[in-house]
């Protein structure tokens, strides 16, 4: 993420940032603090992986750099066969975007011109906001007394649905379904709707090609996975993700990017995609900053769920809202979630080691504030 972008004092909730209410009649009226914000020293509010990239995606993407005076079309069939080789599917059925996030967003919209999008919450709620914007419905489902996405009661309501969003592991809480259910969920859910699953962290599991619902896709359901480089791999500045689906839903997608897709990222990816020595040093990586916070938050007496993403969900006890802000006058950035049930819960990002350091410096003043 952008330093401007990181440093600015906007309050994430559920992917839409809070801005100060406009005062009819009080045209030029002070309604902020004229003060500068206080200068972010720990960007925890955010999902990407400060591991980063392999040396292999950075020697890609520093070579494309010489032909970028031209478009990247060639780049994108390799990078296409390479992922349906890698998964065993067509190449007709892997469809490029510009992260993960503009197919969830594309996708959405259009499946919801035929019902609501059905969805956990919380979750990463991004793109269906954005479905939102252009007219679509939401139909939130609450997740369970366990924080862990309510299957049964989505199934409950994909009839009639636009389609059922589904991500796995689920962020924020970062728990991963059993795979078992969740395949047998996406099975009869997708008998009435697509079903959208959104495998962002994917690589991170435990064992992904179990996790994974691709081989759904293969059997051939209308079931859509979603991956992205920006997360595991590093490459959240490069805009590189793809979706697995059935044919038809790939070409769904095409019809909707109206964007290239830029040459050094496709390089890096098609260098990186698979590299099991990388993505064991990315796992390691982020598991020792996850126990990292989970040994904050124990220090402090605060609950924290197991994660399998970048990031764990944790309950401060406090309102979040008010938290939240709490933390960033002290130097911290979180991020907090729309979600009736977690009023009091944070989600706390992997960032670096010495960021975390900060974040367990400023929590105990934090809590006692």
């Amino acid at each position: 993420m952008d330093t401007t972008r990181r440093d600015a004092f906007g309050l994430l909730i559920g992917g839409a940032a809070l801005v100060p209410a406009w005062a009819p009649g009080r045209a030029g009226a002070q309604t902020v603090d004229p003060a500068p914000p206080p200068a972010i020293r720990a960007h925890l509010g955010v999902t990407e992986n400060p591991y980063g990239p392999s040396r292999a995606a950075r020697k890609a993407a520093a070579e494309a750099l010489n032909d970028t005076p031209y478009y990247a079309w060639a780049l994108e069939a390799p990078l296409v066969e390479l992922i349906a080789r890698r998964e065993g599917v067509s190449p007709e059925m892997v469809g490029l975007c510009n992260g993960s996030l503009e197919a969830l967003s594309l996708l959405s919209t259009a499946f919801a011109k035929a019902g609501p999008i059905v969805a956990p919450q919380p979750t990463y709620a991004t793109p269906l906001l954005y479905a939102q914007r252009q007219g679509g419905k939401l139909d939130w489902v609450p997740v369970a007394a366990d924080h862990q996405i309510d299957l049964p009661a989505l199934a409950a309501r994909a009839a009639g649905a636009g389609c059922v969003y589904v991500c796995n592991p689920n962020n924020p809480t970062g728990l991963l379904l059993d795979p078992d259910a969740l395949r047998a969920f996406c099975v009869e859910a997708s008998k009435s709707a697509p079903v959208i699953v959104d495998e962002a962290y994917i690589e991170i599991s435990p064992d992904p090609a179990v996790h994974s619902m691709i081989d759904l896709v293969r059997e051939g359901r209308d079931v859509v996975v979603a991956r992205t480089f920006s997360k595991v791999y590093g490459l959240a500045g490069l805009r590189v993700g793809f979706i697995i689906a059935q044919p038809e839903r790939v070409r769904q997608l095409k019809s909707l990017i109206p964007t290239h897709k830029g040459r050094p990222g496709l390089a890096a990816a098609t260098a990186c995609y698979g590299d099991a020595a990388y993505l064991a040093g990315t796992k390691t990586y982020l598991e020792a900053c996850r126990a990292k916070i989970y040994a904050i938050c124990r220090a402090n007496g605060l609950t924290a769920l197991p994660s399998h993403g970048t990031y764990v969900f944790v309950d401060t006890g406090k309102p979040n809202l008010a938290f939240q802000k709490t933390l960033a006058s002290l130097g911290v950035e979180v991020r907090v979630f729309d979600s009736p049930a977690h009023p009091t819960w944070i989600r706390v990002g992997t960032a670096s080691p010495a960021e975390l350091d900060i974040f367990a410096e400023v929590l105990p003043r934090a809590l006692k504030a």
